[in-house]
């Protein structure tokens, strides 16, 4: 994992003195014992951010497609990737990922499945649910605001903007409702709720930062505009 120790080096000190990353909540993440990092995905830089959540070594799912990739697909496979189908059902990504937890390793999911254009989180599938309760494996919430004002889906490079990374606490998932699709689906939609809330909220706080800068600039405006007209005389020259 030498590529993938590398990567996470140069990418913590970029997004830490680019983007001012702030990490919440990393001592929610054990030390040992197999994980499923659950996010929201709405930027390219996801994947690293998830990576700085802990010193353990994160194994992400992505579509074969990235996996197979002439420029990246090198890095990726390095870092160990595991490959999944770009319609997201893959028995032999499901089977990997689960071996992979079984010897107590961390996996990062976006189970959404795709970017999300809007920056809220879309509906995710049911597949990390099913994961942690045949592997055992915790399931850690983590919620990603303003990394979609940074670089979004469509965007050729970052722009300036502040990153927030919020680890919420891990939830158990019962081993013998696996195959209970409800309860899984119930899970997976309360996990989604925890995530979306903060951004909802952190959406609210930026709507109102923006609507005080607006006035504050349109205050500052009309001083300048009223003290540039000069005052007017009463007497006659």
């Amino acid at each position: 994992m030498i590529v993938y120790r590398a990567l996470r080096l140069f990418f913590g000190i970029y997004l830490r003195l680019a983007h001012r990353v702030l990490i919440r909540g990393a001592e929610r993440i054990p030390a040992t014992g197999p994980l499923i990092l659950f996010a929201n995905h709405t930027s390219y830089l996801d994947s690293m951010l998830l990576a700085l959540c802990t010193d353990r070594p994160v194994r992400f799912i992505i579509y074969r497609d990235f996996y197979d990739h002439p420029l990246f697909g090198p890095l990726v496979r390095n870092c160990g990737a595991i490959p999944v189908s770009q319609s997201g059902s893959d028995a032999e990504a499901f089977k990997a990922s689960l071996a992979l937890l079984k010897q107590g390793e961390v996996i990062g999911i976006f189970p959404e499945g795709k970017l999300s254009l809007t920056g809220l989180p879309s509906p995710a599938q049911s597949g990390a649910a099913l994961m942690a309760a045949a592997s055992g494996a915790l399931l850690v919430p983590v919620s990603i605001t303003g990394a979609f004002f940074v670089y979004p889906k469509g965007k050729r490079f970052p722009r300036p903007g502040t990153i927030r990374v919020t680890i919420h606490p891990p939830v158990s998932v019962d081993p013998g409702r696996k195959k209970d699709r409800e309860y899984l689906r119930d899970v997976t939609d309360r996990l989604m709720m925890r995530i979306g809330k903060r951004v909802r909220g952190y959406y609210r706080v930026r709507g109102k930062k923006r609507r005080g800068a607006k006035q504050d600039v349109r205050r500052t405006t009309g001083m300048r505009a009223r003290t540039a007209v000069p005052p007017t005389s009463g007497g006659t020259s």
